[in-house]
């Protein structure tokens, strides 16, 4: 999608085995700062999905995120569901084609970095893209998503 789009990116591999991954773990093993790799949760108010895209250190605030999409509350998307609902399993979720979702929100923190990290949309794949060109591209909005008591 982001080739057809003429949008750069560079891929990044990595190896880990799936019961040892996290988001930092991931960082570390590409030598990022977890404040520039970015991790997808999905979550659901009613039938409608939204994705919301924080640092892989950060923990989603649901209230802040219902804030931004404009819904009464949010659910967190059960492990179980997430290929159904989203199209992704963990550790592949990734904001570019994903499923039936009703909005993509990105953490404001993303404004002050010119490059971000996310997933590839496959296990062991990441990628590296232009923060500008990812949030023009997925019509993504920018908000303050996460807890500030972790």
């Amino acid at each position: 999608m982001l080739d057809r789009a003429k949008i750069p990116y560079e891929a990044l591999e990595y190896e880990i085995e799936k019961d040892k991954f996290s988001g930092e773990a991931v960082s570390d093993l590409l030598g990022l700062e977890y404040e520039s790799c970015y991790k997808t949760l999905g979550a659901i108010s009613g039938h409608d999905v939204f994705l919301f895209v924080i640092p892989v250190s950060s923990q989603l605030d649901l209230k802040k995120a219902a804030k931004a999409a404009g819904v009464k509350s949010l659910e967190m998307i059960h492990v179980k569901d997430l290929k159904k609902l989203v199209g992704y399993e963990r550790g592949s979720v990734s904001p570019i084609g994903a499923n039936r979702n009703k909005g993509i929100f990105i953490h404001e923190i993303c404004l002050s970095q010119e490059t971000m990290e996310i997933s590839g949309g496959e296990f062991g794949i990441g990628l590296l893209i232009n923060r500008e060109k990812l949030l023009d591209f997925l019509k993504a909005k920018t908000a303050d998503l996460t807890r500030e008591d972790v």
